[in-house]
């Protein structure tokens, strides 16, 4: 079988199809990834065939549209600016996905650009299958804004009517192109029509409730990560960094682990949070590029780091919030504060809170008071019972492969 992956966005947004992408190869299937310009060397590390899809965003991921407009409280704000995110590039990644779908028998893609390459693969008559890293569709289980359950399902419609509204010039000038009748409905709708099925690439036990309400065309596999080795490849790392905090981190008490991942933040904030944990006389790695006051029980790490070999050994972590970093934590079964910045980390700090494992705010306001959570034993107890529920990465990985090989055939 055939599969084109048509992954868009960050590095982050990109390794879950890596991941899945490496998997059908090892059984015996042919893949071809396409990420923006970027991120195209670290994938053809991992030795999968690799293509540009858009041009290189790492502008993008600094610009107002992302450090402002998507952080915006107003949810019209945020949706119209993922638009323009998804649109960027969009001549070319068009192009691109068209070429992908001509050879494959699958075109997946993750969260962003879905309108663009489900209509490139009904125009190609190939199957299409999306990856999403945390809930999009409509629902009464995931939190809106605090709204109350019954109100949520009404809201979430509202967004989707609204990112249709933002993308329904360009599709319409898609679909005209590949010669397709106009669409009448925003894209969810069609693909629950049509029986498509949709990868839900996180763990159910972070939303207790929402596979039943779902049922089998949004199935869950838990949340994707490539073996260690593909890790390496794709992230250009040799693990001796990983190896030395591992190593520093079992030396004393167990450590706080604080890092943003590539999320812009203001120079000194890390730093803060560091001295804040210092206080409450705990450990800390600091894993970032910014300076860091040097202190005896601080270990600051600016090379890559392997979240799945380090957290264990880490009494909790301080994170922006993103799908792979919370599923992460959660999986080493540490307690969590998060500083959200923008994009689905306010649903993931929300998710924690519910389940007890964690809690958090926006990043400009986190304080020590926040931190504090992580002395509480009962919090620790609660993220220990939590990753116990979890599922396996190869397992996730297994189950994402098994969809998308009954869609090709």
């Amino acid at each position: 079988m055939r599969f084109g992956f048509a992954m868009h966005g960050s590095r982050g947004d990109v390794q879950p199809g890596v991941a899945v992408a490496q998997a059908l190869a090892d059984r015996g299937h042919e893949v071809t990834v396409a990420a923006p310009e970027d991120i195209v060397p670290a994938v053809a590390r991992t030795g999968l065939s690799a293509r540009v899809l858009c041009p290189d965003n790492s502008e993008l991921l600094r610009s107002p549209l992302v450090k402002q407009r998507l952080k915006s409280k107003n949810p019209s704000v945020r949706l119209k600016a993922l638009s323009e995110i998804s649109a960027f590039g969009a001549d070319t990644s068009e192009q691109v996905m068209g070429e992908l779908a001509q050879d494959a028998d699958v075109l997946v893609t993750g969260l962003l650009a879905q309108e663009r390459a489900a209509t490139v693969a009904e125009g190609n008559d190939t199957a299409f299958v999306p990856l999403h890293y945390c809930p999009i569709r409509s629902n009464e289980t995931v939190d809106v804004f605090g709204a109350p359950r019954w109100a949520r399902r009404a809201l979430w419609a509202i967004g989707d009517h609204v990112n249709w509204w933002t993308v329904r010039g360009r599709d319409s000038d898609l679909r005209r192109r590949l010669g397709l009748a106009p669409a009448g409905q925003p894209l969810p709708q069609r693909l629950h029509a049509a029986g498509t099925p949709e990868v839900q690439a996180y763990d159910p036990a972070l939303f207790p409730g929402l596979p039943n309400e779902w049922g089998p065309t949004r199935p869950f596999t838990g949340a994707l990560l490539p073996d260690a080795g593909t890790r390496r490849r794709f992230n250009g790392d040799d693990g001796r960094a990983t190896e030395a905090a591992i190593v520093w981190a079992d030396a004393g008490r167990p450590p706080v682990y604080v890092g943003f991942g590539s999320m812009p933040v203001e120079a000194g904030r890390i730093d803060g949070i560091v001295g804040s944990l210092i206080g409450f006389g705990l450990r800390v790695i600091a894993h970032t590029s910014q300076e860091i006051t040097a202190r005896d029980d601080v270990l600051h790490v600016a090379d890559a780091l392997d979240h799945e070999q380090l957290l264990p050994h880490c009494r909790g972590a301080v994170h922006h919030g993103g799908a792979g970093t919370t599923a992460a934590v959660a999986r080493a079964g540490i307690p969590a504060v998060v500083g959200w910045i923008s994009a689905d980390q306010p649903m993931w700090t929300a998710a924690l809170r519910q389940l007890g494992v964690g809690d958090g705010r926006r990043l400009r306001l986190l304080g020590a008071n926040d931190l504090a959570i992580l002395l509480d034993d009962d919090v620790a107890d609660a993220a220990a019972a939590l990753a116990t529920t979890l599922t396996p990465p190869d397992v996730a990985v297994a189950r994402a492969c098994d969809v998308l090989e009954a869609a090709a055939s």
